[in-house]
Parts: C-alpha cells; structure tokens; sequence
C-alpha cells in the first residue's frame, strides 16, 4: 500500500509513514447486519451477537489512525474524508480518540434467523461438554473412593492377623524371632579325624518357619560354638562362618559336624560325656588365624582368644591329672615309658612351652597311644627321690612292659629315640 500523502510505500502494520510520517489509514472489518457491531477483518460470524456476516455486508470504513497532536499546536478537527469515510486528507491531524464512522443499519429481519441458531448451537455444544466433565469427575471420585474402602478393609484384615499372632501360643511366639539368631544345639556325638576332634550337632531353630514348613537357612559368619562338660567347663570353642556352609534345617532340626582342631579342645574326645555335655552358640564373635580344612562334610573353625585358651588348657589338665590317676597307679610294680616331660614357660625343641602346647602334645600323643596318661611328677616317688622339688606334666605311654629291656625295644618300635622315650616305673 501507499502513503496517501507522499505516495512512498507503507510496510502492512506500520502507523505512520516512514518517509513523510502521515498517519496510515486502518482497514476496519464489516458491520454486524444484526447488531450493528463492528467486526475485525476476515471473521465470519460477529463477535458480540454471533451472526453470521454475509458477504454483502457493507464494511465498515478505513478509519486514519490518529497522530498525536503537538504541545503548541491548536487542535485541528478532520477536513474530509475520501469518498465517503475514505482516508483523511493529506495535513489532517486527528484528536486522540479517532472518529467512529457512522454504522450502516441493516434491515429488519436480514440474517436474523441464521444468528439465533447458531448461537443455539454454540450454546448446546458447550452445555454438552460441561455434561460429559461432570460424567467424568463423578467416576474418577467413585473409583478413588472404592480403592480407599478397599486398602482400608486390607489394613484392618493385617491388623487382625497381626494381633493373633502375638496373642498366639509359644510356637508362634519362636517364629517371630529374627533368622539371624542362634539356634539351639545339643551334642548328639564325637569322633575324631586324626588329632582333630569331630562333633556331631543337632541344631533347633531359632527362625520363622516358611510357607512350606522349612525355616530359613542359617548362615551367620562369626559364630562361636562352645562345649561345656557338666562341672561347666570349656572343653572345646572355636569360631566358625556357617555362611560358607550353611545350615538348611529339615522342618526345625538340622544335623552338622564341626571339626576342632587340638588347639580348639581340651579333653579327649572318647572321654567326653555327650549326654550331659552343653552346647552353646554365639553370634558375633571373632576369630583369631584362619579356618583350617576339615574333612568331609564338616566345617572347620578358626581359634578364640589366647587367652582364653590358655586358661581352658590349664583346667584341662588339672582335670586330666585327677582322671588319669587310678590308671597311673598300677605302674608301681610294673614298667611303662615316659613320651614327654614338660611345665609352663619351659623352654625346648625351639619354642616356649605354654598350658596349650602342653596340653595339645598330650592329645596327639593320646591319639597315637590311646593308653596314654598325663601325671605330676612331683606325686610320684620316681621323679621326687632324685628332686623333691620336680614340677612337671608328664606323659606316659600307658602301655605296660615286663622290663627295661622290654620297655627300650617299645620306644624303638613307636619310632623314639632315646631322648624322647624312656623306661619308667613310679615306685
């Protein structure tokens, strides 16, 4: 389009021209033929009455946009229009608000009827679609508020069940307990695989049982098993990591071997009373070296405290001298042969003698010799005729022979030399 005033061309949307700055005359849509309303360029129906505007609607004329009047300049008033309501003449200047041109009334009854039913039906779409919104948030809200009485009958159904179990009889109560407690044990027998003894446990679990009856497997590391004979003495403690080797019950029992090596036990292991011996399990305790190799299915553990052991030998073999000395006594009159000869902080073979080197040659030397017996030295007139003051733990073979003669030719045939095996009698 053109400047009505220089002619230079206007960019479509721009106000005033950019060469001269006369204002640029505004296209104004069509007047409603209903209502008379003015209507913005290219719309069909009338924005305030909904009537449809027919192509032979007269539109309404362009109408100069208005250009501010200057401070010092009087107010100019429109001279002409173009045509009728054309473009103002070139120095025309507008007051700020533009001059509204008159609006062409349309005759009675034209496009009135197409109006009314259009706006019926844009009123009965939307009556529609407020009806289907409505439908749709009364289902949403009865569906949440179904799922809510069903969550709440659930939790009250686990409440219930909850409270049986506690108000239940003393099964119930075991199964509560965590799967990660100890279970009971009794002794059910002992053996032994070379020096090392081999015990057979019956375990009682501790654990809720599962769906089908078994309970969960027990398979705690750091598990101290200790077994205590009927005056409560510790006659065997290691350590042990069932989680190497777990123990899978059979409904509440489960059989398992462990294997104590003869720095874990302190008493003969064909001595050990199994029906009065106790059995006791504990969690979280450590170990001190590593777990040896056991064999067969047993699990093999790992040492205690020093310690500890230490005062456990020492009882042992207080206890092993009282045991053994009905056996001892019948070498008054006859011969037998001294394996070793040893007291507490003695230094031999290299090393310094504690009560649990000592106590552990006697187990070895037991197994080899399943006759041997332990004495003090100084209760017997052999070793205190000589030296009133002897103080040792002595170990004899226990086997009896007829004479010296007859006791060398026995050291010579167990594979002793003179220095470990001699001929003895305690007269």
């Amino acid at each position: 389009m053109r400047c009505s005033r220089c002619g230079a061309n206007v960019v479509e949307g721009d106000r005033f021209c950019e060469n001269c700055g006369a204002p640029v005359a505004v296209q104004a849509g069509p007047v409603c033929p209903v209502c008379g309303q003015q209507s913005e360029p290219g719309i069909r129906f009338c924005q305030q009455c909904g009537a449809e505007l027919s192509a032979g609607s007269q539109p309404a004329q362009p109408v100069p946009t208005a250009q501010p009047v200057p401070a010092a300049q009087p107010y100019q008033a429109v001279q002409q229009y173009a045509g009728q309501y054309g473009a103002a003449q070139p120095g025309a200047v507008f007051p700020p608000q533009a001059v509204q041109p008159p609006v062409q009334p349309s005759r009675p009854g034209e496009s009135a009827g197409k109006g009314k039913k259009k706006t019926a039906l844009i009123v009965g779409i939307i009556i529609a679609v407020l009806v289907v919104a409505l439908a749709a948030g009364f289902g949403v809200w009865w569906f949440m508020l179904r799922d809510s009485g069903t969550q709440s009958a659930q939790t009250q159904s686990t409440s219930q069940q909850s409270g049986k179990t506690k108000s239940g009889d003393s099964k119930a109560a075991k199964d509560d307990k965590p799967c990660t407690a100890a279970p009971d044990a009794e002794l059910s027998s002992v053996d032994h695989s070379d020096t090392n003894l081999v015990a057979q446990l019956q375990l009682t679990s501790n654990c809720a049982s599962t769906k089908d009856g078994d309970t969960a497997e027990f398979k705690e590391s750091d598990v101290k098993v200790s077994i205590k004979d009927d005056d409560g003495n510790v006659i065997a403690s290691a350590v042990f990591d069932f989680s190497k080797q777990p123990v899978k019950f059979n409904g509440e029992t489960a059989n398992v071997a462990l294997e104590f090596t003869t720095r874990q036990y302190w008493r003969p292991y064909d001595q050990i009373e199994t029906g009065s011996a106790e059995v006791i399990l504990q969690t979280g305790q450590s170990g001190t070296g590593e777990a040896g190799s056991a064999d067969g299915d047993a699990l093999a553990g790992s040492d205690i405290d020093s310690e500890d052991a230490e005062r456990y030998a020492q009882l042992a073999l207080s206890w092993q001298l009282k045991h053994d000395e009905s056996a001892a006594s019948r070498f008054y009159t006859t011969y037998t042969t001294q394996l070793s000869s040893k007291k507490n902080d003695m230094k031999a073979d290299g090393k310094t003698w504690h009560y649990v080197d000592i106590y552990e040659q006697f187990l070895q030397q037991r197994i080899k010799h399943k006759n041997a017996i332990l004495i003090w030295s100084g209760d017997y007139p052999t070793y205190t005729k000589a030296d009133a003051s002897t103080a040792y733990y002595v170990i004899l073979s226990g086997d009896t022979v007829d004479s010296v003669k007859a006791g060398d030719a026995w050291c010579k045939s167990n594979g002793y030399g003179a220095a470990d095996c001699a001929v003895v009698d305690l007269q």
